[in-house]
């Protein structure tokens, strides 16, 4: 077994990924940041992304709580234009050893038109399978077919569905990064087997 001193930690493998410089002329960048940056940057563009969300967000009641979270995996990633103007964000956590859950994202309208986006999240999802994780899910609305179709395009499954006093109805969904994992998924959702290679 290695040392710990040869052992690659989150923050080395993350600096392999991020930031990640945008395409184009403005040359902008997807960086990875701390907790209070995210929500002072996110707070200013919010209602700009979600003008019609009517959300009430639980106030957590205990500060020992709160704090036992904030020591799981979390990743919360800016998206900026070459002027360092927010265009969006993604952010996600740990759930278990296995799974990563992308918890929120949103993209200032302006901007949705340009991809950029996408570049951030593949780069995540590959920064996410280097670190480890086997599965990533996230949930979303039935009437959010963009975010669901946006997903489907980058390998995501149906999973199932919930319901939560706090969202509603929210369809989730996951994407194995491991062909045993996407095999065993296949398998007990009951969908035909394509043939093994040789």
């Amino acid at each position: 077994m290695p040392s710990s001193d040869t052992l690659e930690t989150i923050d080395d493998i993350r600096s392999r990924f991020f930031p990640v410089r945008l395409p184009g002329a403005g040359s902008g960048v997807g960086r990875c940041v701390d907790e209070a940056t995210f929500r002072e940057a996110v707070g200013q563009i919010y209602a700009s992304v979600f003008p019609d969300r009517d959300a009430h967000p639980y106030r957590p009641k205990s500060d020992e709580l709160v704090a036992e979270y904030r020591r799981v995996h979390q990743e919360r990633i800016l998206i900026e234009d070459g002027d360092g103007k927010l265009m969006g964000w993604l952010k996600g956590r740990m759930t278990d050893p296995d799974t990563f859950y992308l918890g929120t994202s949103g993209m200032l309208p302006e901007y949705r038109s340009q991809r950029v986006a996408a570049l951030c999240y593949t780069k995540l999802l590959d920064y996410l399978q280097a670190l480890g994780y086997e599965r990533v899910t996230s949930e979303h609305h039935p009437s959010n077919r963009t975010a669901m179709i946006f997903q489907l395009k980058h390998g995501f499954s149906i999973e199932g569905m919930s319901l939560d006093e706090r969202w509603g109805p929210m369809v989730k969904m996951v994407r194995f990064f491991d062909r045993d994992r996407q095999a065993e998924f296949d398998r007990r959702f009951g969908f035909e087997q394509y043939p093994k290679g040789a």
